[in-house]
């Protein structure tokens, strides 16, 4: 949130047991910030010597260490799913301007347009691959779902960027996949009708085409 035209964070710590919670409007999000608001938010509620933590997707775990060290309290964190899931998608549109670097791709990055603009600008595409590859490997390489993807391309990198590095190699192209969908379309609707359906039988081509 901004206050006075300063940004600052909203803080909210709330007993899943109780319903009560502390909030507090913090001036950065430093460690020793966050462990003092753990520190007090904590120290407000009755709890037991192991704590479990659901957090939103900002990266605690340094925090709730010295936190627990200084209460000499167990705390075990959960993430939360829901913040998981949201944060994947801009890792996903990355991936997407990687392969696909337009202006389309571009736009969908949204608030981080900009600030990937910044970084390639003056940049071929293949120095681009190398650049998102790494915001991507800082940001989100925690996850499973990207750990995956990461991994795999680091281990079949030659292959997935092989028209970087050949221009007879065509990037992409989904001309068999439309080919067969116009195909589906055509015998999805010749079954509709009894001639139809039967004229792509294989007894009409072996019997009845032939007279047998």
């Amino acid at each position: 949130m901004h206050i006075y035209g300063k940004e600052k964070y909203r803080a909210l710590l709330k007993d899943s047991k109780t319903g009560n919670f502390v909030e507090e409007i913090l001036d950065d999000l430093q460690e020793s910030t966050l462990t003092g608001f753990f520190t007090r938010s904590i120290g407000m509620f009755d709890v037991p010597d192991i704590i479990f933590i659901t957090t939103d997707g900002y990266h605690y775990e340094s925090s709730l260490i010295e936190t627990g060290r200084i209460m000499e309290k167990r705390i075990r964190r959960q993430r939360c799913l829901f913040h998981i899931e949201k944060e994947l998608e801009p890792a996903k549109r990355l991936v997407k301007y990687m392969f696909f670097q337009n202006g389309t791709n571009m736009n969908k990055l949204g608030k981080n347009k900009d600030a990937v603009l910044k970084l390639t600008d003056g940049k071929n595409e293949s120095e681009n691959v190398d650049l998102i590859m790494e915001i991507m490997e800082s940001m989100y390489g925690e996850y499973a779902e990207i750990r995956k993807f990461l991994d795999f391309i680091g281990k079949h990198r030659k292959e997935v960027f092989l028209y970087l590095k050949n221009p007879e190699v065509e990037k992409t192209s989904d001309r068999a996949e439309q080919h067969f969908s116009i195909q589906s379309w055509l015998f999805k609707n010749r079954f509709k009708t009894k001639d139809g359906l039967l004229s792509t039988s294989y007894w009409y081509h072996r019997c009845l085409s032939t007279g047998m």
